[in-house]
């Protein structure tokens, strides 16, 4: 009986599966409500108190029905985004959801039942294998990697899905490109999620029986997709909720607390705010604040859990600016309408330290490979912060366009996840620390 092998990139921002039934044949899942959902599916979930005869469940939707669902109706929905990025937080214990207790291997747990995810694993009879991507490095402050990958196999088993490998997600992105390859090849694989961005040096060897992969270094860091939204929040939005202002406390002019705004750049973290002790605070400084309607616009955002509208404004102006020289942020919170036109040179030397960072970051990997940029036979980049091109030249300006490709930016780590789920010896290609 032939193998099934299916490849799971649970990322930061989107999720999607791959299924393949031999090593030349993949197929994108259809996820969601009835499989309706596109193939890309939002690493989201809305939870909603239901009621049986005085009895509280939760009713939960993943996906894009989520987003939909909890930006028509904010108050009613707990809306749970980029889980991911607090994996290795040891800090985050986990949530309470409308009073009920969530550990983050629970949520996982949540999203995989929730999506179809683990129903399509276990539908399937016969012999099997899967493969979730995982970071090359985990995000956050203090990252446990141990405590990462005790929560993923947690939160797949709870769901059901109790044998699994994990793979570094970059070498899944790039596999399919590995195969195209005719002689051996040193590579450096740059794969940009929401949350991280990954590098990794690796040696392929062309041999009779595939491809086999050697890992010469590797290394990451917590700049990607939604840092780059948050640089778009700071500098083009913030000031409409009083980032600018200060109030008045003990006869003393003071600013209003920076904290407010950070989260409102990490726009998930805002419903963390909707606890009566700060909101409280907000009100006393509308009191005494120079812009008291300003104040009084992000107390609302708070309130009525506009963080998610915010994100899609953002999101969309920046796609904008990966094709077009400019982009209009539009964004309608009934209190607050804004209208920022936003040039890409605007936007390139907002993230120009990220983007400093993130090329030393680049040259610290290669020089732990022990190779020299010359020796770098080719450039593979994946993932959507790579269409940004800001980070597009980063990479040929060091390397030369000849030696860059790009694999498709959201489907290609699945598919390589699934595709290395056939290889005869899948040790090539698990990382030690992941077994």
């Amino acid at each position: 009986m032939s193998l099934t092998a299916f490849g799971i990139d649970l990322g930061t921002t989107n999720t999607v599966v791959v299924k393949s039934h031999a090593p030349d044949k993949v197929e994108a899942l259809p996820l969601g409500e009835d499989g309706a959902d596109e193939r890309t599916h939002p690493s989201v979930i809305a939870f909603e108190p239901t009621y049986d005869h005085g009895r509280m469940e939760l009713a939960m939707e993943t996906g894009r029905r989520a987003i939909s669902l909890a930006a028509k109706h904010p108050e009613d929905f707990r809306y749970v985004q980029s889980f991911k990025s607090h994996v290795a937080s040891a800090a985050f214990a986990g949530t309470t959801i409308f009073g009920k207790r969530f550990e983050l291997s629970g949520i996982i747990a949540c999203f995989l039942r929730q999506s179809g995810i683990a129903d399509a694993v276990r539908s399937v009879a016969g012999p099997k294998r899967i493969v979730v991507g995982r970071p090359v490095v985990f995000y956050g402050d203090k990252p446990d990697e141990a405590l990462a990958l005790s929560r993923y196999r947690d939160g797949f088993r709870a769901a059901g899905i109790e044998d699994f490998d994990l793979v570094f997600e970059p070498l899944g992105g790039a596999f399919s490109f590995f195969r195209t390859l005719e002689t051996d090849a040193c590579v450096l694989i740059a794969d940009f999620g929401g949350g991280t961005s990954d590098f990794v040096v690796v040696r392929f060897h062309k041999t009779q029986s595939g491809v086999r992969s050697e890992v010469l270094a590797h290394a990451g860091i917590g700049i990607a997709g939604d840092r780059f939204d948050a640089r778009i929040i700071e500098n083009a939005l913030t000031r409409h909720f009083g980032s600018e202002t200060h109030y008045v406390e003990n006869g003393k002019r003071l600013p209003v607390p920076r904290s407010y705004y950070a989260a409102l750049s990490q726009w998930h973290q805002l419903t963390l705010l909707r606890a009566p002790k700060f909101l409280r605070e907000l009100q006393d400084i509308k009191r005494t604040a120079e812009q008291p309607d300003a104040i009084a616009r992000l107390i609302f955002a708070i309130e009525r859990n506009q963080g998610l509208a915010i994100s899609q404004s953002v999101s969309a102006a920046k796609a904008t600016l990966s094709d077009q020289e400019a982009s209009v942020l539009s964004l309608n919170l009934g209190e607050l309408t804004v209208e920022e036109t936003i040039t890409r040179r605007d936007f390139e030397s907002w993230i120009s330290e990220d983007v400093n960072r993130i090329a030393q970051r680049v040259d610290e990997t290669i020089q732990m490979s022990g190779m020299s940029p010359d020796a770098i036979d080719k450039v593979f980049l994946t993932g959507g912060t790579s269409f940004v091109p800001a980070i597009n030249a980063l990479f040929i300006e060091r390397f030369g366009a000849e030696r860059v490709s790009a694999g498709e930016r959201f489907s290609s780590v699945a598919e390589g996840l699934a595709l290395i789920g056939h290889e005869d010896d899948i040790g090539y290609w698990v990382s030690a620390s992941s077994a």
